[in-house]
């Protein structure tokens, strides 16, 4: 793998440049050659050497089979692909399997006195989204989205905890999932992994399963439409029941 952090710590300033125009030009990169990259780059060709074998690449012609194998990984799935994948997912959420999770999430929510979701990054706006959308329908719920916010110092049986992570493997998350469990409060998990440490540490996980899209410094922008659906279908789910309750 190319272009880790740890990789990327070790280049000086004119390796740098290096970096910074491939990561700019790297469909053009992967046709040209050493010298042509030299150029483009205004830097030597010994430069660019030194940049491979700083990426753990034995040479240029490494480097460039590395170089296609990145592209591919972080390539952005075309729109209609996407459509396919959310389709498959909102298939998935017909099934009974499906339903019958709801449903046992529901059942801790309403058992629940007091609601808190939890998220780091990309899933704590989902966090915030979930929590403000609960407390719209009458489930006043509290959102963290800081992995280093205190945990309650004593029980907490009513209390329910719902934690959002697209890998399940967040360990900010997992430490925050650990002290609630020690308050004896229940964990709710929406996730994309079912075999992950979250899913498992979890009373009940919610799937969603969809592709991971991580771009270069391992920015997540996977589509995070069926964690709204998620969250929507739960707290509609709740407002039906209320209503029939009346």
């Amino acid at each position: 793998m190319i272009f880790t952090y740890e990789q990327i710590s070790r280049l000086n300033d004119t390796e740098l440049i290096v970096y910074n125009y491939i990561i700019k030009n790297t469909k053009k990169v992967v046709r040209m050659n050493i010298r042509d990259l030299a150029k483009e780059s205004h830097v030597s060709t010994a430069t660019i050497n030194r940049f491979c074998h700083k990426l753990d690449c034995d040479g240029y012609a490494e480097f460039k089979v590395q170089l296609k194998q990145f592209i591919e990984v972080n390539k952005m799935p075309e729109i209609d692909d996407e459509i396919t994948m959310l389709n498959q997912f909102f298939e998935f959420s017909k099934g009974k399997e499906f339903e019958d999770k709801i449903d046992k999430a529901i059942q801790y929510i309403q058992d629940s006195d007091f609601i808190v979701f939890l998220g780091i990054g990309q899933s704590g706006s989902m966090a915030h989204y979930g929590a403000r959308f609960f407390s719209n329908i009458g489930y006043y719920s509290q959102y963290i989205d800081d992995p280093f916010y205190p945990t309650p110092s004593q029980r907490f049986d009513n209390c329910l905890l719902i934690a959002v992570s697209n890998s399940g493997e967040t360990k900010e998350v997992i430490e925050q999932i650990r002290l609630y469990q020690g308050v004896r409060s229940k964990v709710i998990a929406i996730t994309n992994e079912t075999d992950s440490t979250i899913s498992r540490m979890a009373d009940i996980t919610i799937p969603y399963f969809i592709k991971k899209v991580i771009l270069p410094s391992t920015k997540n922008i996977s589509s995070q439409v069926p964690v709204v659906y998620i969250i929507e279908r739960m707290a509609r789910k709740l407002q039906t029941i209320k209503n029939q309750e009346i």
